[in-house]
């Protein structure tokens, strides 16, 4: 499993079908229930960029082991959607008025699942695998938004070279799906396939809808004041800059100078030139592989801590390593699904925390994961409270600059298939900019990093520099089980061993 861009999907040569959701007008009813302060403030953001809105989605693509059978894919979406209410929801502008209380610009409207249909639009001849590719992006980017309903898109490609299976791909927008729900689907839909096909039950659980949690988050966030512990602490993280992060919402750290390379330094920097790019640069790499990734988790545990402390500890190795200081920066999505009615739903149930790694004066690996996990508790509460109420509040309305996500996803139910089932998830080209984003996922095949960065000099060169030195510390410790904060010599680590990039 890899979380990568569509380019970097191996699709199959094959018969394309869409897969639509359709509803009449006269269907649509208003719906009191607000939205949620992120999928208000995507709404906005779609609204202010107009018809240049392009490529902003998130998806999953993965392999159904069994022929597919048109009428039971179809009852398949049909339920799907029944599921899911966030699928059946759209956004309609409407004006702010004090006198009627309307604080909004968007209102929400809802569909009732049996009001749903799918419009079925199945290719009569075969396409190649880069014209499979290009039919799916193009629709992908251009169809999915937030202002546009439907909000998620599904299509099936039925492979050249078999007819024991075939491939679902489906895309959404982020106002309806987040990561967790890019990973359920692959086994609710597989669930519902089977139970509509074989005709046995499908043992799925029901849970509650991200409308009315969206609401309710936003009663949570009218508590709040410029008082509120919540908001100091936020504004609190926002004044503690750093010499390699001076502003107020920590971007990717300023490294020194780069050194001269070493002679016969293996697996050299790549540079990327000057010209720009309409998108980021994106790159998946296994940093560590099934058993290297064991021996650092057991590393961190004789240590006393857990491997996300290890992962931060390594990324404030790097960074004292490239910029002179061990302290890191950065804001970290967590989920909030905080109660059992969230657990499986579809929605974008994602709040963020700041971090601030501190190793104070610890020189090696060992003696700072302690301090680093400690680090990594601190803000660890305010996940559930929504940042952008905050954000008002303190007067800084600067995006997340650097994101660091970490997730152990072993557990997930279905996991052991993914390899076999080709599941991947999946997320647009992003527009250029000058953010970066690192997500790092733990699975029993390996840990795997899934980055976005900015595409040209020196951002890119110097993203590539930092992941080649985060990959190097962690190896030290899978090899030595410590390093230091300072760079060792060349031969005390394999610099062979690190893992593959695809």
């Amino acid at each position: 499993m890899e979380y990568t861009e569509l380019a970097d999907y191996p699709l199959p040569a094959g018969t394309v079908t869409e897969w639509t959701p359709s509803a009449v007008d006269s269907d649509w009813a208003d719906d009191e229930r607000r939205l949620s302060y992120a999928h208000l403030e995507h709404a906005r953001r779609a609204l202010e960029v107009g018809d240049d809105w392009y490529s902003q989605w998130i998806g999953t693509a993965f392999r159904i082991a069994h022929r597919l059978d048109a009428d039971a894919l179809h009852t398949t979406l049909i339920r799907w959607f029944a599921r899911h209410e966030a699928f059946r929801s759209t956004v309609v502008p409407q004006p702010v008025s004090a006198e009627t209380g309307v604080e909004d610009e968007f209102g929400r409207r809802i569909i009732a699942a049996e009001s749903v249909s799918i419009a079925v639009a199945r290719d009569d001849h075969s396409s190649s695998s880069s014209a499979v590719y290009e039919r799916i992006n193009e629709l992908f980017n251009t169809t999915i938004t937030p202002l546009q309903w439907p909000h998620c898109r599904v299509l099936t490609v039925e492979p050249d070279d078999t007819s024991d299976s075939f491939l679902v791909i489906f895309g959404a927008d982020h106002t309806v799906m987040d990561a967790y729900t890019q990973v359920f689907a692959i086994k609710e839909l597989t669930k519902l396939y089977e139970s509509a096909l074989l005709g046995h039950d499908d043992a799925l659980a029901t849970f509650g809808s991200y409308l009315d949690f969206s609401h309710a988050e936003r009663a949570s966030g009218a508590r709040l004041d410029a008082e509120t512990v919540e908001v100091t602490r936020w504004a609190d993280f926002l004044r503690s800059h750093t010499p390699s992060q001076p502003d107020p919402m920590p971007a990717f750290p300023r490294p020194l100078p780069e050194p001269e390379p070493e002679t016969g330094h293996a697996d050299p920097i790549p540079h990327v030139g000057s010209v720009p790019s309409t998108f980021q640069g994106s790159l998946s790499t296994w940093l560590l592989d099934a058993e290297q990734t064991q021996r650092f988790h057991a590393t961190c545990k004789a240590l006393g801590a857990n491997m996300q402390a290890g992962i931060y500890t390594a990324l404030s190795i790097t960074t004292h390593r490239l910029s002179g200081s061990g302290e890191l920066r950065f804001i970290s999505p967590v989920h909030t699904r905080t109660e059992l009615q969230w657990g499986e739903a579809a929605g974008w149930f994602v709040g963020l925390i700041p971090v601030h790694l501190k190793p104070g004066a610890a020189n090696t690996f060992s003696e700072a994961i302690g301090p680093v996990a400690e680090c990594a508790r601190e803000y660890k509460d305010l996940g559930t409270v929504p940042f952008h109420p905050i954000a008002d509040l303190v007067g800084h309305q600067t995006p997340p600059q650097l994101v660091v996500s970490y997730i152990d996803l072993r557990a997930a139910e279905g996991a052991d298939q993914w390899e076999a089932i080709d599941a991947r998830v999946l997320r647009s080209a992003c527009a250029q900019s000058d953010e970066v984003y690192f997500w790092i996922n733990r699975f029993a095949t390996g840990t795997n990093l899934s980055t976005r960065f900015p595409s040209g000099h020196p951002g890119a060169n110097d993203v590539h520099r930092f992941l080649r030195t985060f990959t190097d510390v962690l190896l030290e410790v899978v090899e030595n089980s410590d390093t230091t904060y300072d760079t060792p010599s060349l031969s005390s680590v394999d610099v062979q061993s690190r893992g593959s990039t695809s």
